[in-house]
């Protein structure tokens, strides 16, 4: 990714934190540019890891830490993985195959500015800088503030009705949940 094409992408993210439609015009919608949002989860596997590590052996598990780290990677995989297999059904069953792109593009990007600060927040609470009541205080501000924007990001992106985009977004936090529990099961 070109630093033009990484600072398109940043503009468009700002544009659509206004809820502007010509967010639209400044990412990539090709399947390169699908392909190249995924530096976004590039970019926040530091902080997700860096959690992970953190929180090893606070929560009950046979798992010894080679085994654990190998399920967190696949986890980690998982999830930035789910919901856009899921997508490229959904979307040719609602009849907008054609803009799965416009949709999952900027879907990708908009993790940035979710997943860094709260995960910054939750390495804070993870050494005790910050009580766990604060991160999860900012952690229910920031859900409720996903389901706005993903829905923004599904109606404008697939050109989708808002209730149609509504139930993607509950799709794809019930892909969340129940990828988390397989995943609390291991």
């Amino acid at each position: 990714m070109s630093p033009r094409e990484l600072a398109s992408a940043l503009y468009g993210l700002a544009l659509l934190f206004k809820f502007d439609g010509r967010a639209w015009e400044f990412f990539d919608r090709s399947p390169q540019g699908f392909w190249s949002s995924y530096i976004v989860a590039v970019i926040v596997a530091p902080f997700h890891f860096a959690h992970v590590v953190l929180t090893y052996g606070k929560t009950p598990s046979t798992l010894g830490p080679v085994a654990y780290g190998i399920v967190e990677v696949l986890a980690y995989v998982l999830t930035w993985t789910l919901f856009p297999f899921a997508m490229m059904y959904v979307s040719r069953f609602l009849g907008r195959g054609n803009r799965y792109f416009w949709h999952m593009v900027p879907y990708n990007w908009f993790q940035l500015p979710v997943a860094v600060p709260l995960f910054s927040l939750a390495l804070l609470s993870d050494v005790g800088l910050i009580p766990m009541q604060a991160y999860s205080f900012f952690n229910l501000f920031a859900m409720l503030a996903v389901a706005v924007y993903t829905t923004f990001i599904g109606a404008v992106g697939l050109r989708v009705p808002v209730a149609t985009a509504m139930s993607i977004m509950v799709l794809d936090y019930t892909l969340t949940f129940l990828a988390g529990a397989l995943i609390a099961r291991i």
